[in-house]
């Protein structure tokens, strides 16, 4: 997991993140997308995963 991890709590301390909520942060994305892939394969309901993520983008980063 860390493979993954690392890089995605690095790219939130880039970002102005402190270390430990970077880490939280990261692993609460990381799991949602594990989540989803999952679902994705249990369901093959590719447009629910979407929409899905698409909301978890829009509640985890905001408008832009």
């Amino acid at each position: 997991m860390n493979d993954w991890l690392e890089p995605l709590v690095a790219a939130e301390v880039a970002a102005g993140a402190d270390p430990a909520v970077a880490r939280n942060r990261a692993r609460l994305g990381l799991a949602t997308v594990r989540g989803l892939l999952l679902d994705l394969l249990a369901t093959g309901d590719r447009a629910g995963v979407n929409a899905a993520m698409e909301d978890f983008l829009q509640l985890y980063y905001g408008s832009k």
